[in-house]
């Protein structure tokens, strides 16, 4: 379970008078992604009243990664770039052109040289660890946007929960736009 409170996560967008985001999630694989099954619930914190001293611990999962550690958030804002696949050509070719980044003297070393998009989608996009908002992480499929079964918007990212720190299989909790 994790709980998001809008004054700590200001990107939050919640409906109506809620401040508090809390995300539930069974420790078994589910299809169709074969990731663990989410439940959103949006509420006010001043009415969560009974509050467990002890949170109920799994009889089993299908990983130890799908039960998550008790522990504290500490927030911070980055700035997040989108993957190549989510720029339009133009764009595309311009992070393929080893010149731009010399000319731009961000310290990008030469091992680079022949695919300076690999520096970017390695180290400029798509932030890892757990985030909200921000882009979403392509790797399993090319980008392919999400729709709502029910209205038709399309939706984005609201959460993104990674595994660990630095894994990039990640489950995104997307909401309509």
């Amino acid at each position: 379970m994790a709980q998001l409170y809008l004054r700590d996560v200001p990107l939050l967008r919640p409906p109506g008078q809620a401040d508090l985001l809390q995300v539930l999630w069974c420790p078994y694989d589910h299809d169709p992604d074969c990731k663990p099954s989410t439940a959103l619930f949006w509420r006010s914190a001043a009415a969560v009243v009974d509050i467990l001293t002890t949170p109920p611990e799994p009889y089993e999962a299908d990983w130890p990664g799908y039960v998550p550690e008790p522990c504290l958030l500490a927030p911070e804002a980055i700035t997040e770039y989108p993957n190549s696949l989510d720029l339009g050509p133009e764009m595309r070719l311009a992070l393929g052109d080893w010149s731009r980044w010399q000319a731009a003297d961000g310290g990008v070393d030469s091992s680079y040289a022949d695919c300076p998009a690999e520096f970017h989608d390695g180290n400029l996009a798509n932030a890892p660890g757990w985030k909200v908002g921000g882009w979403p992480p392509w790797g399993r499929t090319d980008p392919y946007r999400r729709y709502c079964a029910v209205c038709g918007a399309q939706m984005v990212p609201l959460l993104t929960i990674a595994s660990c720190p630095t894994d990039p299989t990640r489950h995104v909790i997307r909401l309509r736009r």
